[in-house]
């Protein structure tokens, strides 16, 4: 609620008229009317005997202790995607920046919000200077919550942070941030596995269902893990020049795919970088086809012993569905490394579906 909300509730509560109140802080009726329509705010200097004659206190006067419960923000979330890929991305990103003014200190909301913004920059249609401003608010957001007291978010926040920087180019912030950030070996170090400790605490008292969703869980992150870690790898080696070390890690992580029974999608993925580093063009358009049908089906994990448990429903198309043909369409249309093919027809063919399937 904002601060004319606030004023003309308190007041109402009370039974006070706007005449009384201007008489008690020594204003012209005129001037408390604006406040309560919002057209403008009571000067500093009457804030605390304004809150004294509401009975209450500056703070809730000013929305300090109001926030925004977790369904709120996630609502709030999903409408500011919604804006910005529907409408324009300076109207979502205007939006969250308003909220976020109005709640300055629910660090939850500007992590999600953040985040969120961060993703859809990456989507938007903007050329590079229109994209900097953006690139710069959500980097200062993200170091403000550098400094957060709960743990996850300001770890998160330095994550983040350096990433930002890494792709900004600005390598000397990024390694000063990594500099403080906890190497993982000393976190294990100094803090037990609560996920594994949990395990067994199910498994002591038979409880033999929650210890295995426990382990799926586990499985299914350590797994992605590995596999971020192998892409990564192929590109590293790639730029080293090991082409053909390049291509055997390419090749392990496409069978880790059927071995683990995971995403088919995960399969293409680094051999895609291989093609297209070798701009082997009938390969890359292939494997182009095989994410794009990929990215459209479902993951059944309930098939799988290894992750049934963590899904109960029958597989739908998810968000990660949606973001990744978005990704892909729009590296399609802008990423250097494809211009070997641009005036391939079946190359062309591919970018419309990829739109279409967007649509």
């Amino acid at each position: 609620m904002s601060l004319h909300r606030i004023i003309q509730q308190k007041r109402k509560e009370l039974g006070l008229t706007q005449e009384q109140i201007a008489s008690y802080l020594n204003v012209s009726t005129a001037a408390v009317s604006k406040w309560e329509n919002g057209l403008t705010s009571p000067d500093i200097s009457l804030l605390a005997p304004l809150a004294r004659l509401l009975k209450t206190d500056v703070n809730t006067l000013l929305c300090f202790t109001e926030d925004m419960g977790a369904g709120e923000i996630s609502h709030f979330c999903e409408h500011i995607s919604t804006l910005a890929r529907e409408k324009s991305y300076a109207e979502g990103f205007s939006q969250a920046a308003e909220k976020i003014h109005e709640y300055p200190h629910n660090e939850t909301l500007l992590h999600r919000l953040a985040l969120v913004l961060d993703s859809l920059l990456v989507l938007a249609d903007l050329p590079a200077d229109e994209k900097r401003p953006y690139e710069e608010k959500i980097i200062a957001w993200y170091q403000r919550l550098m400094e957060s007291d709960d743990v996850n978010i300001r770890n998160s926040a330095e994550y983040l942070t350096a990433n930002r920087l890494i792709r900004a180019g600005r390598y000397a912030e990024a390694q000063v941030i990594l500099d403080r950030m906890p190497d993982k070996e000393t976190i294990l170090q100094s803090v037990a596995d609560k996920g594994l400790l949990q395990v067994r605490l199910y498994e002591e008292k038979g409880e033999h269902e929650k210890a295995a969703t426990d382990l799926q869980r586990m499985l299914l992150t350590a797994l992605n893990k590995a596999q971020m870690l192998l892409y990564q790898l192929v590109d590293v080696e790639t730029a080293a020049g090991n082409l053909q070390t390049a291509e055997r890690i390419a090749d392990k992580t496409a069978q880790m795919v059927p071995l683990f029974d995971l995403w088919p999608y995960n399969a293409y993925v680094a051999p895609l970088q291989i093609a297209v580093t070798k701009q082997d063009a009938d390969e890359t358009v292939r494997l182009l086809k095989l994410l794009l049908e990929a990215s459209q089906t479902a993951w059944d994990m309930a098939s799988s012993p290894l992750f049934c448990r963590i899904q109960k429903t029958p597989p739908e198309k998810t968000s990660q569905s949606a973001f990744l043909t978005q990704l892909l369409k729009s590296d399609l249309e802008r990423e250097p490394c494809y211009d070997f093919l641009r005036g391939r027809e079946d190359f062309q063919a591919l970018r419309n579906a990829c739109s279409s399937t967007c649509k």
